[in-house]
């Protein structure tokens, strides 16, 4: 009996130290959830389109599973911090999947609130991790990390109050489009522009040293425009749906370009290289095009939501995946599972596009991006598999 229990506290110990071995893998078949039904619908299998269960299982089942895997792993490494508790590690995992059986059964209420937890766990997290001495403590563009969150809190909580009738129905729409959007997008924009992209397309580290005046000015730049992205979720349901697409084109082309140097080819070798730094342009360039069409804003946006966030967070994670587990020939090889997820993924976004575009034959497009969807992630599981199931060395 004492031998059982050492062994599952070991167990423990190691998901706790090593959160995305379980999340990221977690995240993708919730994905399944989000996708599948689709498909069959597609097929005549399945009556229900459920348009709204699809948006909040990739994006607060699927989505948030990636987004809390890569910061429950970078920033205790970054902050030399502890891991996760393993009761946060419970929350951010069974969270997300009650919020999914949730939305399934239309307990739009329960969902929420299961989300707003894991959202407020995750606040504590970080905050608990960014109490050290010193302003240089984080790069400049790590401002977006408490934007995103702000997202998620008060974007759930408006999403909430709305769905209980203490608030306008207008404000459920701010509220879903701040979490299912703004959350990631702040994030992407933080670790991504200030850690990620540089690291994994470049090899290139934040600077390290005192804080200077210019990065003062360069943190006060990154406040005001998440004050714009912010302000944006209010505008597109209130105002101008162009305008907030415009202002989150902007912000997004800005802090990539500034913070990331997008505009700079990728060094490190490899295809998950390519894929990264091909799929954050796609992030505004989304956005960029919802302001130039309004009139076919959903498919413009399904740019940003399929070609950015769906494929930085499998590419990205592939990269954490395989660099933790100690297989640099994957990482920096152009394995056939890698390059089959990103035919897929482009595939599945080209038919997404055209359910939009092409309202005949709308049904068979969407089966169409559901099955090239489905592949690309099972093609990612391939991929991934051997940092997953044999890591070489136990980070």
């Amino acid at each position: 009996m004492t031998r059982r229990v050492a062994a599952t506290s070991a167990w423990v110990d190691e998901l706790c130290r090593n959160p995305y071995r379980i999340l990221f893998p977690l995240g993708v078949a919730l994905s399944w959830a989000g996708v599948a039904h689709w498909g069959l619908h597609a097929v005549g299998l399945f009556l229900d389109y459920r348009p709204r269960f699809h948006a909040m299982a990739q994006t607060q089942g699927f989505m948030t599973c990636m987004a809390i895997g890569f910061l429950f792993t970078m920033i205790p490494r970054r902050t030399d911090t502890p891991p996760p508790r393993p009761w946060q590690l419970l929350l951010a995992t069974s969270g997300p999947v009650v919020v999914v059986l949730a939305a399934w059964n239309s307990r739009w209420i329960v969902a929420q609130f299961v989300w707003l937890l894991v959202a407020v766990m995750v606040v504590g997290f970080i905050a608990r991790r960014f109490r050290g001495p010193g302003e240089a403590r984080v790069p400049n563009g790590f401002v977006w990390i408490p934007t995103a969150l702000f997202l998620g809190v008060v974007g759930s909580t408006l999403a909430l109050l709305s769905e209980t009738a203490r608030l306008p129905l207008s404000w459920l729409l701010v509220g879903q489009r701040m979490v299912q959007q703004g959350f990631f997008v702040a994030l992407i924009l933080g670790v991504g522009g200030s850690l990620a992209l540089p690291l994994m397309t470049r090899g290139e580290r934040p600077a390290a040293g005192p804080v200077t005046g210019r990065d003062r000015v360069a943190r006060g730049a990154h406040l005001l425009a998440a004050a714009a992205m912010v302000a944006s979720f209010w505008i597109e349901v209130n105002s101008s749906l162009q305008v907030a697409m415009g202002i989150r084109a902007v912000v997004t082309f800005a802090v990539l370009l500034g913070t990331a140097r997008l505009w700079r080819w990728p060094l490190r070798p490899g295809a998950n290289a390519w894929i990264i730094w091909t799929a954050a342009w796609l992030l505004p360039l989304g956005y960029s095009l919802a302001a130039i069409m309004p009139l076919n804003y959903r498919a413009a946006l399904h740019v940003t939501l399929i070609g950015g966030f769906a494929t930085l967070s499998l590419a990205i994670a592939a990269q954490v995946l395989l660099g933790h587990g100690d297989y640099p020939e994957l990482v920096r090889g152009w394995p056939r599972s890698a390059l089959v997820m990103c035919v897929c993924m482009s595939g599945a976004l080209a038919g997404r596009l055209l359910v939009e575009l092409d309202r005949v034959r709308s049904f068979a497009w969407l089966g169409l991006a559901a099955g090239l969807f489905l592949a690309a992630t099972i093609a990612w599981a391939r991929y991934v598999a051997p940092g997953v199931l044999r890591p070489r060395r136990r980070a």
